[in-house]
């Protein structure tokens, strides 16, 4: 149960962080490296923005699962206990 708290409170932050595009996390953004020259090309603004959204989301949905899994830990422990309560 802890495990879920803990990864729904860090990767909600971590979603935060990449929608305000913390500059930190850059190297966490992966660019594919070819060109059509065969050179190495630079990404573009609107590609960098592009990829810090899709990390943004990426890691919401991971903590909503993670939200999830805590829901369903917790009513698991709770029928348990209730369940054994009445044997």
């Amino acid at each position: 149960m802890v495990m879920s708290v803990w990864g729904v409170i860090f990767l909600g932050l971590l979603g935060v962080f990449f929608y305000l595009q913390a500059v930190t996390l850059f190297p966490d953004l992966h660019f594919s490296e070819e060109s059509k020259e065969g050179g190495h090309m630079a990404p573009t603004v609107e590609d960098i923005e592009t990829k810090y959204s899709e990390k943004a989301m990426q890691c919401w949905i991971a903590a909503g699962m993670y939200g999830v899994t805590l829901i369903l830990v917790f009513w698991q422990n709770k029928y348990n206990t209730a369940t054994r309560d009445y044997k």
